[in-house]
């Protein structure tokens, strides 16, 4: 292999580590954040935190373990293009859960729970969620290679696969957008704890711990 060959095939692979992250998080952002928060009652900061991480791992490495890990999965039990749709969600749904039931307890632990029983709801949500969001995530991946220029694929409609490459990344882009939108958005329904009649309690607490003092 020529030095050339090296870095154009250096480049591809790059290429398709970024392309398969951003696929992956465009579907499970908003379902796990809103898991996060309503179900498994974590604080809206600590599941900005677990989403960030999410980000992070993702592009760090762990996209591209999932989706090479698809890859072999699929091959492994024959899953081709002309594999049909509903088997091919079956796997992928199969293929999600069991690597959120491997990976989200360290992941959470790592965004900083500490409670075992969020971390177990969490693991369990995770898992729950990849029974909904396995196949779509799947999907994307196979829509985001298209749509990047990376591998054609039939699974998305020929009216966005037959578009210049210049509108379908501009699709790519307006989809990731309204992910992250609408993740924001959600957060905004989370209800926020009474801050204020802590503190009022709190200060009553000191002051008649103060008065007991002074009596004494």
């Amino acid at each position: 292999m020529t030095l050339n060959q090296y870095f154009k095939k250096s480049k591809k692979a790059l290429k398709t580590h970024l392309v398969d992250s951003t696929a992956l998080m465009v579907p499970s952002t908003p379902l796990f954040g809103a898991f996060e928060t309503f179900v498994a009652g974590m604080s809206v900061e600590n599941s900005i935190h677990a989403r960030a991480l999410a980000y992070g791992l993702t592009y760090a490495g762990m996209g591209r373990l999932f989706t090479k890990g698809l890859d072999i999965s699929r091959n492994l039990f024959k899953i081709k293009p002309e594999t049909k749709e509903r088997v091919k969600q079956f796997h992928d749904t199969a293929y999600a859960v069991t690597y959120n039931l491997a990976i989200s307890p360290f992941f959470y632990y790592a965004a900083g729970v500490r409670d075992f029983k969020q971390i177990a709801i969490g693991t369990g949500m995770a898992m729950g969620v990849a029974l909904f969001i396995g196949g779509p995530m799947g999907y994307f991946v196979d829509g985001y290679r298209d749509l990047m220029g990376i591998k054609d694929s039939k699974r998305i409609p020929r009216a966005v696969s037959g578009q210049s490459p210049r509108i379908k990344k501009t699709i790519a882009a307006l989809v990731l957008s309204s992910s992250i939108g609408l993740t924001a958005g959600l957060y905004q329904f989370v209800p926020k704890k009474d801050t204020q009649t802590n503190t009022y309690q709190n200060n009553n607490q000191s002051l008649e711990t103060k008065t007991g003092v002074l009596e004494k």
